[in-house]
């Protein structure tokens, strides 16, 4: 009995998020609370799909998923289970977008001398366009559904595509987007033709150095050596655990950025 009630307790979101898919299934499950049942299912169904792929190791710095999932299953998945079970969409600005945003403006002193065009990459909560905003800059947001959190919503503009799109950023900025994209020779590709000389690039990814295992919807998994390579000039590389810088690689994410054009992959 002791051995069985510590399997419950070490284990009870699994268990109730099973007993509340059997339930969905059958449809037993309260009005109030299909919607998080339905994104417990689909999330169950695309983790499955995510199950078939493996991760291959690419001698630029990063792991990837073989085979990539296509864009139209990563599009259904963002849809109808991913933007469900965020619970942080309500919390516009984390202690992560302040530490990027003093980052940032304390490197590049000049930065909020005059008013910039940002481009907030996988923008999400909206985070860090908040404060760039609130800075006085042109904040142009991209992602799978627009950031539209009033009063905010009329202040910048959200964007579906980066291709046709006329104007050069003078700052590139994603905070934990680059591991979702499913084709990243072509993202960095659209990156450079919405660039210019000068843009800044700034990316927080996890750091997978030690990887092992798949966690969806991630579909990179970055080394520090892959913005080594990537860029031909490095302003800053370092981990971090939280707000902490950490020595070598023991930290849990990757801080890059730097004022610099890029190599091909």
């Amino acid at each position: 009995m002791k051995s069985l009630i510590k399997f419950l307790v070490l284990n009870n979101t699994k268990i109730i998020n099973f007993i509340t898919i059997k339930l969905f299934k059958i449809g037993l499950i309260p009005e109030d609370y299909k919607g998080k049942a339905k994104s417990l299912y689909f999330k169950e169904k695309f983790n499955t799909e995510f199950s078939k792929s493996k991760l291959k190791y690419d001698d630029k710095g990063f792991y990837y998923l073989n085979p990539m999932p296509s864009t139209n299953f990563l599009n259904e998945y963002y849809k109808k289970t991913y933007w469900q079970s965020r619970n942080d969409l309500n919390y516009p600005v984390k202690s992560r977008d302040i530490d990027h945003f003093k980052m940032i403006s304390n490197f590049y002193t000049d930065f909020n001398s005059s008013k910039k065009k940002i481009l907030n990459f996988g923008s999400g909560h909206g985070g860090v366009s908040y404060l760039f905003h609130a800075a006085n800059h042109s904040v142009f947001n991209y992602d799978f559904r627009p950031t539209n959190k009033k009063p905010f919503a009329e202040r910048w503009k959200n964007i579906e595509t980066l291709g046709n799109l006329n104007l050069k950023f003078d700052l590139i900025y994603g905070s934990h987007s680059l591991e979702h994209v499913n084709n990243l020779e072509n993202t960095f590709e659209l990156f450079k033709n919405v660039s210019h000389e000068k843009t800044i690039y700034f990316f927080e990814v996890p750091n997978c150095l030690n990887i092992n295992k798949i966690y969806p919807p991630h579909t990179y998994y970055f080394t520090r050596e892959f913005f080594v390579k990537k860029f031909i000039n490095i302003d800053f590389c370092k981990t971090f655990l939280g707000s902490k810088e950490m020595s070598e690689d023991q930290g849990d994410v990757i801080r890059f950025h730097s004022r610099s054009n890029t190599n091909s992959l």
